[in-house]
């Protein structure tokens, strides 16, 4: 994610600024569950919803909550999403859940 981005009116200077807090505190947590969010700008409802059901998902190991096409997603990169620490997942949860109050247009 660069400075373009808000330059492009893609998301807000705020939610950029805590996006690149968050990375500077967890520099691998872009290469998790929230990548899109935390390195792809998609901030969308959507989006987050998403990346937290699929973060919840890393932490708990319990896909059952999650639609086929999710399932099938996870199973590709359940591997990889184990080599994330738990608190670096538990930190995006965190972290997705407290961006998911901010009212869409104003990230």
């Amino acid at each position: 994610m660069c400075q373009q981005c808000v330059d492009d009116e893609r998301l807000s200077q705020e939610t950029f600024d805590k996006i690149e807090a968050f990375n500077r505190q967890w520099p691998f947590a872009a290469y998790g569950p929230a990548h899109i969010v935390l390195d792809d700008d998609n901030v969308f409802d959507d989006n987050l919803d998403w990346c937290i059901g699929i973060t919840q998902a890393a932490i708990s190991g319990d896909l059952s909550p999650l639609n086929e096409e999710d399932q099938r997603f996870m199973l590709g990169v359940v591997d990889v999403y184990a080599t994330h620490e738990r608190a670096e997942l538990n930190a995006t949860l965190d972290f997705l859940r407290e961006l998911r109050k901010v009212p869409e247009i104003d990230r």
